[in-house]
């Protein structure tokens, strides 16, 4: 392994079983700046080794940790707002959900994958912070109670164009 002021060199990404890189450790902080690595994101520094979430990689965690730190700041608000998050997680990741929730405020779940979250921040901030976990067969929504906003991550064509008529109050049954 080539190694450049204590850090790897080149990194390697492996989504859906293909491996892509090289990357540069610039590369990869960017990437992770981008949303494109995240803690779960499968990383090795050499395409024929062991693949390791980037979260349980000390330097990658850290650039997460740092990337989240300041996503979370942007996204505060002044006021706090009643959120409703409805999700479908069929890729195992629910425990992550959660705990990212958690670190947004109080949260209560009312039935599986319905939490109602405290927070100081948006919908689509919480929908954006989210949908980095997701996989293409998990679904979000995101209904800010507090301001009459909403935000969606992976919903058909059909079904997206429903909900933007219905929230606008322009669809008459």
């Amino acid at each position: 392994m080539s190694m450049e002021n204590g850090q790897p060199r080149t990194w390697f990404v492996k989504v859906d079983g293909r491996v892509y890189g090289p990357y540069t450790s610039p590369q990869m902080r960017g990437y992770i700046t981008e949303g494109r690595v995240a803690d779960y994101t499968l990383v090795s520094v050499e395409r024929d080794t062991e693949w390791k979430p980037a979260g349980d990689v000390e330097i990658l965690r850290s650039w997460i940790d740092e990337n989240r730190e300041v996503a979370m700041a942007a996204a505060v608000t002044e006021d706090a707002a009643n959120l409703l998050v409805v999700t479908e997680v069929k890729s195992g990741v629910s425990e992550a959900v959660e705990s990212v929730l958690g670190r947004y405020g109080e949260t209560a779940e009312i039935v599986p994958g319905v939490w109602m979250v405290r927070a100081r921040t948006t919908a689509s901030a919480l929908r954006n912070d989210l949908s980095h976990l997701l996989d293409r067969e998990d679904k979000l929504m995101v209904v800010d109670a507090s301001r009459d906003r909403s935000a969606w991550f992976n919903f058909a064509t059909d079904i997206d164009a429903q909900v933007r008529e219905l929230w606008r109050g322009e669809r008459s049954d």
